[in-house]
């Protein structure tokens, strides 16, 4: 979804930024995943995802990406020797996946409900960019997943995360408050990095790390005027604009990250 397409709230008593535009439904994500250039992401590897895995677990783990969209993180990770699973609730997007890539154990579900797998099955479970868009909250989530990890393993977990950028924005008073806003077409939560590790701990997890992601994107996000070039630039895909891009990430990203990749373990 296009950011000039919604509209950004501060909601300062959970210290978040609330998204308002379109909701985050099945019927969303089929449309955002759909297209000649998603088919062709279906066979793409998440090289992030499975050099974190590769970190955490031995090859031949059994891994599954909870809300895995078109399943580049699931063709990485079975690509690369791990035993890997994704769960999506957007029905057409499964179904071309599966289409596709039929050796790649892609299901329709709800990630507030894997009862299909059995307890302490898989040995790592990721969540790219799933929690935030859950306006009740990500209980459910965080529960499911404690109880499908087995003990010693791992849940990683990306989310987009207030950086100093945009706490900076928000106590000079540039985002609008939330309170009285009409939240109707919620689409996503910024969450402080505080609020997501407490949420996991209380479900019984041990946090084991956090690194800022994406310190470009979340620049152009908060640029205002300048955003429309600079989304020129990220747009771009000529290998020498992305090497660029690379290198601004690194520089960059512990100011204005756009998400956090938080891991965590169960004890």
């Amino acid at each position: 979804m296009r950011r000039d397409h919604v509209s950004v709230y501060f909601d300062q008593a959970n210290d978040r930024l609330i998204y308002i535009g379109q909701p985050a439904d099945e019927g969303h994500w089929d449309e955002h995943w759909s297209g000649d250039q998603a088919s062709k992401a279906v066979r793409r590897k998440d090289r992030f995802v499975v050099q974190e895995t590769e970190g955490r677990l031995p090859k031949g783990s059994k891994v599954i990406d909870c809300g895995c969209g078109l399943a580049q993180t699931v063709f990485g990770l079975h690509h690369s020797g791990f035993d890997a699973y994704g769960v999506d609730y957007a029905p057409r997007t499964v179904e071309l996946v599966n289409s596709i890539a039929p050796e790649l154990k892609v299901s329709l579900g709800d990630v507030r409900d894997l009862s299909r797998f059995s307890d302490e099955f898989f040995d790592g479970c990721w969540s790219l960019g799933v929690i935030e868009h859950f306006y009740d909250g990500y209980d459910q989530i965080l529960a499911e997943m404690h109880r499908i990890l087995r003990p010693g393993g791992y849940a990683f977990v990306t989310v987009p995360s207030m950086s100093p950028l945009r706490r900076l924005k928000a106590k000079m008073g540039i985002y609008p408050s939330v309170n009285g806003r009409d939240l109707t077409g919620f689409y996503q939560f910024i969450l402080s990095p505080e609020s997501i590790i407490q949420g996991f701990e209380r479900h019984g997890f041990r946090f084991v790390s956090s690194k800022p992601r994406g310190g470009f994107k979340g620049m152009k996000d908060e640029a205002g005027f300048l955003r429309a070039p600079l989304q020129t630039f990220y747009d771009m895909k000529q290998p020498l604009v992305r090497m660029i891009r690379a290198g601004v990430d690194t520089v960059i990203s512990p100011l204005s990250f756009h998400t956090r990749l938080y891991v965590f373990q169960k004890p």
